[in-house]
């Protein structure tokens, strides 16, 4: 945070597109590398990591992705939100991680793939109705998020969109102080919690059904 209360990454004398999180990603695939590691893009981040981490693998998570991807995606959440949670003011991931790398063609291919669902969120969101003090919001975002992130990594289709969608609107709404954002995030969260319990419930119902 910075000393008027914005977020750290806030640059009102740039422009918008420079500060975006979809721009930052399409600038680091035009490398002449042959292959880009998990540390480059985290160095890319800079200090604005944790949201835009966390923008990231959840709307990767929303693409149509093999079986189990959701699990991998998932679990970077999970470390981020207890991270988060936990006051950390960077993200902290072992290096065998930070050391992983994929080839610059799959890496643009997933990029190219993201870029525009993550320009459709960043157009629509600024600063608004921010009525509740930042430490408090991360706090709520944080467990919300953690929350979430346990959903997502669990192997089952279709209810995996939800919670990484919600993980989306917290991060932007947070990052831009938007509090239209950050309300949606929370009845998205609302919304896919219910599912999820009441997926749980039908199945522990049948389980008894059967094996009672």
């Amino acid at each position: 945070m910075n000393a008027d209360g914005t977020p750290s990454d806030w640059d009102p004398t740039g422009s918008q597109h420079a500060r975006r999180l979809s721009s930052v990603l399409v600038q680091l695939g035009e490398t002449s590398a042959d292959r880009i590691s998990f540390n480059d893009i985290l160095s890319a981040l800079s200090e604005r990591s944790f949201g835009a981490l966390m923008v990231l693998f959840s709307a990767l998570n929303l693409l149509p992705l093999p079986p189990g991807t959701s699990t991998i995606f998932g679990i970077p959440l999970v470390l981020l939100s207890i991270q988060l949670l936990m006051g950390f003011e960077n993200p902290w991931f072992p290096a065998f991680i930070r050391q992983k790398s994929i080839r610059i063609e799959s890496y643009r291919s997933f990029i190219a793939r993201l870029e525009p669902l993550l320009m459709r969120f960043e157009k629509l969101a600024r600063p608004r109705y921010w009525l509740v003090p930042q430490m408090i919001v991360e706090r709520v975002v944080s467990i919300v998020a953690l929350l979430m992130s346990l959903i997502v990594i669990l192997p089952i289709p279709l209810i995996n969109q939800m919670p990484a969608l919600s993980i989306i609107l917290l991060s932007i709404g947070l990052g831009e102080q938007d509090g239209v954002w950050l309300g949606t995030g929370l009845l998205v969260a609302a919304l896919a919690a219910g599912i999820a319990i009441g997926l749980g419930a039908s199945v522990g119902l049948a389980a008894l059904h059967i094996f009672g």
